[in-house]
């Protein structure tokens, strides 16, 4: 009987042993997931925070995106103006200008380096650096030598050798013009431009000759108004009064 007796109390208190450190492993238990509950809460506030900077950042990248278009917008409209407004500068005297209009607005459609060297030669005859404009038209007619602007070139080649006083060079180029192109628009008016530097270096004869190709050849373009002035005043009067 006492046996069993301690049996028993042995039992009542391993039972009472572990009733308590179940007890403890629920509390500790509780506790960790209390400290869970705690730490996800805190990654939930983070990853908020996160996606809230990320949105921020986000669109700060298009506000600034927006703004360098706008900006690049600007800058290309400022530049168009600006092209605008040079384009309207007179160029020098013995410049043509409405020609030099006309042909800075047709290169100007089209997008290439070889179209691109030409009017920036063209810019630069406009301001008067007939030097750096002739070194463009000269690359030009070097690696273009067959081109729609090739005449072109060759005459404001004539131009810029004329207003550097080069004017041997300048009847070169204009004679290059129709020799070489004779069907193209600009033959007229280096026809023209070559009876003129004729007659400025006193070789009347060849002024003349410049000229009445331009009238027999092209009698309707507008040179030959200005080309028959010419003529008539290099040729000796008619009729005069006999010595005595």
């Amino acid at each position: 009987m006492k046996v069993g007796k301690s049996i028993t109390c042995f039992a009542l208190v391993l039972s009472g042993c572990a009733s308590g450190k179940i007890d403890q492993l629920d509390d500790t238990v509780s506790a960790l997931k209390k400290e869970l509950q705690e730490v996800r809460s805190i990654q939930a506030e983070h990853t908020a925070s996160i996606n809230e900077i990320r949105a921020q950042v986000g669109q700060l990248s298009g506000a600034v995106e927006e703004t360098q278009h706008l900006a690049k917008g600007r800058t290309e409209e400022l530049e168009r103006t600006l092209e605008s407004v040079s384009s309207r500068v007179p160029p020098p005297a013995g410049v043509p200008e409405e020609l030099l209009n006309r042909d800075d607005e047709s290169i100007s459609r089209i997008q290439s380096p070889a179209a691109a060297t030409y009017r920036s030669a063209l810019q630069l005859l406009r301001r008067g650096d007939f030097e750096r404009s002739l070194g463009g038209f000269t690359s030009f007619i070097s690696e273009n030598p067959g081109t729609a602007y090739t005449d072109n070139a060759l005459f404001w080649s004539g131009v810029c050798y004329e207003k550097m006083g080069q004017l041997d060079r300048a009847v070169g180029a204009y004679s290059d013009v129709f020799q070489r192109f004779p069907a193209e628009d600009f033959v007229p008016i280096s026809l023209l431009r070559l009876g003129e530097t004729f007659a400025g270096l006193g070789q009347k004869q060849e002024a003349a000759a410049a000229l009445q190709k331009l009238i027999d050849e092209h009698p309707r373009a507008s040179e030959a108004v200005r080309a028959r002035e010419l003529l008539a005043q290099l040729q000796p009067a008619k009729g005069g009064k006999k010595r005595r």
